[in-house]
């Protein structure tokens, strides 16, 4: 098995201000920081600038590509990466995180 790649978005709650923003995106890099020996590279991301209007309201997107199936499955129930999840609730109205190995369609 090869890495597998995260990209997650986020939906800001109506009303959160930029500089709520910059602390979770702060936390989030801080997150990734602590936790060099698990990933290739990550956080790399932004704030959609695609004028085609398909981005469903997301304010922003990253991805991480972690070493292996093994070191995703770490993080996950890592404390520091469930503290911050629980950190940014309050803020987050929705939220996408989808896994995936290079190459593996399923079929």
């Amino acid at each position: 098995m090869g890495p597998v790649t995260r990209f997650a978005a986020f939906k800001y709650k109506p009303g959160t201000t930029n500089e709520q923003k910059r602390a979770a995106l702060d936390g989030l890099i801080k997150l990734y920081e602590e936790n060099t020996h698990m990933v290739n590279y990550g956080p790399r991301g932004g704030r959609n600038n695609n004028p085609e209007g398909v981005d469903k309201g997301f304010d922003v997107v990253f991805t991480v590509q972690f070493k292996s199936v093994q070191t995703r499955d770490e993080f996950i129930p890592d404390p520091k990466h469930v503290a911050y999840k629980m950190s940014i609730m309050e803020i987050v109205e929705d939220v996408i995180v989808y896994d995936f190995e290079e190459g593996d369609y399923g079929y």
